[in-house]
């Protein structure tokens, strides 16, 4: 018999089969993963497997799905500009169609009658037009900007006004860009958009609500927020934080507080009853008196290269001192914007009341008496429903009136004082017809036609009869002529000046007549000596049309003020190809071969209008395809490094399957093998 040698220690029998059960657990464990692995596809099937690839991993899925949903962004955007193209295209073949009739029907024999069918033709394309303008993707109008809801365009009075937006819808295209979708309709059928532009500096002075960022500053280049310093004569000097301030209350607040503690900690008195405050453009600052010739002084200058000090007007590259007789810093000349309070537009110089506009054959009186701010003045004016709207000059310093609607000329928009009124356009800057009005904007641009340079047929000799371009007939029975010379008709002003100079040269005394700027409706007005008895009248000389080109052509006179008051020459006419087709229209139907002329022209120059839309789209589209191809190219290498990261590998997966399958199979019979053995296993 066998014995067993000493030097063998034996593990207990309840260890090995502890042993071999962890061993076959974790056998099963990886055998399971590896089958789950395997169902999957993936490597990674928890956090814990891998947390630095599970990490990777969402970051990828994060951006794989933003890039998914660019691309059906730029998939449902990109049918937009060809569906705007499309519309263009058919609208620049609408102008081309008109630009023929205008071109044909100048044509010496053409008769009026083809006039006339052929305005009804060119009443068909504004037809054709309208339904461009307005057309849809899905539920979605093309040329509304922003707002898509509704139809962009819409009949007013005799012409067409836009109720679209001035900001376009957009989509995401990656790297902070986008790309329109949408376009904005009047800009995208004009040559620019037709506005007054209002001609006054309503200067608006500090609030405490005014933005540190709404402030040219002093030199004009804005204000930078940082820390300044500050001493009280030759104190010491503290620094006082306004990296964080907004509005001007701000400032003025931390500098009074840290005025106030200076105060105390130092045992000194700074300020005087009126603390810091703002006036008019500045930052004021109330210090006490000192003796006669010793007046205390503040003093504020930069932290290292800041410029805040300068930029708040507290001091300047030559230093500056607030003291008892100088409290006020430097101008910051603060912008006008939308939240400007009304009373702070020192620019003003009375109350506003009402102001009236005509558009499109209509006419609106608008109250501005309870406006607060500048938006307020903006809301009464488009809630009017006029086709205006205000907007804010490039400059900040004044507004602007943008007309929206398209019709003829002489039914385009004015703006005039109200009756009895206290002259609110002429406070905003925004009158159509004013003195300072040039006379070769008048009449859509066409300006004034004068008779200059006549010479006798007969001798060659110049004659001034000839220059002559209207009578003025009074009800006295006194006549003079006036001869509007180019030089002396630049603007509206000089026009009246040269009519009251030709009545006082031929005898007129100024007590039996006067020119002026009507009051309320715009236009020149001719008034004449109440005693008067007759009718003031005007007669066209030498066939002249400067009397028409100037308003007076159909005035009529009005026996109870003596007065003849014109019409509004200055209408601003929105540059449309609404606007055009609608002027030619008129000018057939009326036989003005003048006028069909001038339209043509004006078609031309809004077709290459269109053209350059057509070509701003096609860009649109490039970008949309380029972004496509860039986004699909990301999310490719994107799924690609995440397949590495997640994905299986199948080959290794299932030669690991084979081996844990083995490694079961051999734990298992082992352990059958041993928990057979007794003790007689081990002396036999």
């Amino acid at each position: 018999m066998s014995s067993i040698p000493s030097n063998v220690s034996r593990a207990p029998t309840l260890l090995v089969n502890q042993i071999q059960l962890a061993n076959l657990q974790r056998t099963s464990l990886g055998l399971f993963e590896t089958q789950s692995q395997l169902a999957t596809g993936r490597s990674v099937l928890r956090p814990s497997d891998d947390t630095v690839a599970t990490a990777a991993i969402a970051q990828l899925d994060d951006s794989i799905q933003r890039s998914s949903q660019r691309l059906r962004n730029i998939d449902q955007a990109d049918a937009n500009p060809s569906l705007i193209e499309s519309s263009l295209a058919e609208t620049s073949d609408l102008l081309l169609s008109a630009k023929q009739i205008a071109s044909t029907q100048v044509n010496v024999g053409t008769t009026q009658i083809e006039r006339e069918n052929q305005a009804q033709v060119v009443n068909s394309l504004i037809d054709g037009l309208l339904t461009q303008m307005n057309r849809k993707s899905v539920d979605n109008y093309l040329f509304g900007g922003s707002r898509t809801s509704s139809p962009p365009f819409e009949t007013f009075g005799s012409g067409f006004i836009y109720k679209g937006e001035f900001d376009k819808l957009t989509t995401d295209i990656n790297l902070g860009k986008s790309v329109p979708v949408t376009l904005v309709g009047i800009e995208s059928i004009s040559n620019e958009l037709s506005k007054v532009q209002g001609d006054v500096d309503l200067a608006p002075s500090l609030t405490p609500d005014t933005l540190l960022s709404d402030l040219r500053g002093p030199v004009g280049l804005g204000v930078s927020k940082g820390t300044i310093q500050m001493q009280f004569d030759n104190g010491p000097v503290i620094q006082i934080d306004l990296t964080s301030a907004d509005r001007m209350e701000d400032v003025t607040t931390r500098l009074e507080a840290a005025i106030r503690e200076y105060e105390t900690t130092n045992g000194v008195t700074i300020l005087d009853t009126g603390g810091v405050s703002l006036s008019g453009e500045s930052i004021a600052i109330d210090i006490v008196s000192g003796a006669p010739g010793t007046d205390p002084q503040l003093t504020f200058t930069e932290v290292g290269v800041g410029t805040t000090a300068r930029d708040l007007g507290l001091t300047t590259t030559g230093g500056y001192a607030f003291e008892a007789t100088q409290i006020a810093g430097q101008g910051l000349d603060p912008k006008l914007t939308m939240r400007s309070p009304i009373t702070s537009l020192t620019g003003l110089t009375g109350a506003l009341d009402e102001i009236v506009i005509n558009n499109g054959g209509r006419r609106a009186q608008i109250d501005l008496s309870g406006t607060q701010t500048i938006e307020d003045l903006a809301n009464a004016i488009q809630g009017a429903n006029i086709g205006a709207r205000l907007v804010l000059n490039a400059q900040g310093t004044g507004i602007d009136i943008v007309n929206l609607v398209s019709a003829a000329p002489d039914q385009s928009m004015t703006i005039e004082e109200a009756a009895g009124g206290n002259r609110t356009a002429e406070m905003l800057g925004i009158r159509t017809l004013k003195s300072s009005t040039r006379s070769d904007t008048l009449n859509d641009g066409r300006g004034v036609s004068v008779k200059s340079g006549g010479t006798d047929p007969v001798s060659g000799l110049a004659d001034p009869t000839l220059d002559v371009d209207f009578a003025v007939v009074l009800g006295d029975g006194s006549t003079f002529t006036v001869n509007l010379r180019p030089e002396d008709t630049v603007t509206i002003g000089d026009v009246i000046s040269r009519i009251n100079d030709e009545a006082n040269t031929q005898g007129i005394p100024a007590t039996s007549f006067q020119a002026a700027l009507g009051d309320s409706s715009n236009g020149i007005v001719f008034t004449q000596d109440a005693s008067f008895t007759g009718t003031l009248s005007l007669e066209r000389r030498n066939n002249s049309s400067a009397m028409f080109d100037l308003g007076l052509g159909d005035a009529t006179f009005d026996p109870s003020s003596a007065t003849l008051a014109g019409t509004d020459p200055a209408p601003v006419v929105s540059d449309t190809v609404f606007t055009r087709l609608i002027e030619l229209r008129q000018a057939l139907t009326a036989g003005d071969t003048a006028g069909i002329t001038f339209a043509g022209t004006n078609l031309e120059e809004v077709v290459d209008s269109v053209a350059q839309t057509r070509g701003l789209v096609g860009s649109y589209s490039k970008r949309l395809e380029s972004a496509r191809v860039r986004e699909e190219d990301v999310s490719i290498m994107e799924q690609s490094f995440r397949s590495e990261l997640r994905d299986l590998d199948f080959a290794e997966a299932s030669t690991k399957l084979t081996l844990l399958q083995t490694q079961l199979q051999a734990g298992l019979q082992s352990m059958s093998i041993a928990n057979q053995l007794n003790l007689l296993d081990f002396l036999g």
